[in-house]
């Protein structure tokens, strides 16, 4: 992971920067899948948990506006080869392949889970111990809902079709730890070059 490439979005009056950089996602996602590759990471320069809008308001959690993949320069040359951005042009700018600066700080960049659909959850137990609908309310009740105040992208996971929200956690590491990423580009130790 000593090499980088950021892809930057550009601003665009038709669509909002989440919903470009979901559509970016989606094909990196399946560049991704397609190459079978565990050697790419990405982070977000511009995580940012409570941004200010201009009037000082808090908005909601955001990614930024800029995907930054990581991995050694053989491996995102191999990856920008495949021209999986034709078509974006008009969206974003594509930086070059350049090392990652000496000094910099380790991040882990993973996706977060919460049990946050009572209903699915009661679902599932009334098939795995015969309950009844009042059974299964009682045991797990709209109030055990969980949410997540974190940035996340919205995507159509390539092996089930399902549309759903990946939430990004970017936390700070303390040592660097080697290891493979998935095809999110997301790893739940492995970590990152942070600057």
């Amino acid at each position: 992971m000593d090499y980088y490439l950021d892809i930057r979005l550009l601003p665009d009056a038709d669509f909002s920067p989440p919903v470009l950089m979901n559509a970016l996602y989606a094909k990196l996602h399946r560049v991704l899948v397609t190459q079978q590759r565990t050697d790419i990471g990405v982070s977000f320069p511009g995580y940012d948990l409570a941004p200010e809008s201009q009037g000082g308001t808090p908005c909601a959690p955001s990614l930024g506006l800029t995907l930054r993949l990581h991995g050694t320069a053989a491996a995102l040359d191999n990856l920008m080869a495949r021209r999986w951005l034709t078509g974006f042009a008009d969206h974003a700018i594509t930086g070059n392949i350049l090392p990652v600066p000496a000094s910099t700080s380790h991040i882990r960049v993973l996706r977060r889970q919460v049990k946050s659909c009572p209903a699915r959850e009661r679902d599932r137990l009334m098939r795995r111990k015969n309950l009844s609908l009042e059974e299964a309310c009682r045991c797990i009740p709209d109030s055990k809902a969980k949410r997540l105040d974190l940035p996340f992208l919205t995507v159509d996971s390539s092996s089930t079709g399902q549309r759903f929200r990946l939430f990004i956690q970017q936390l700070s590491a303390a040592k660097i730890v080697e290891g493979s990423f998935n095809a999110y580009g997301l790893s739940p130790s492995a970590t990152l070059p942070q600057w």
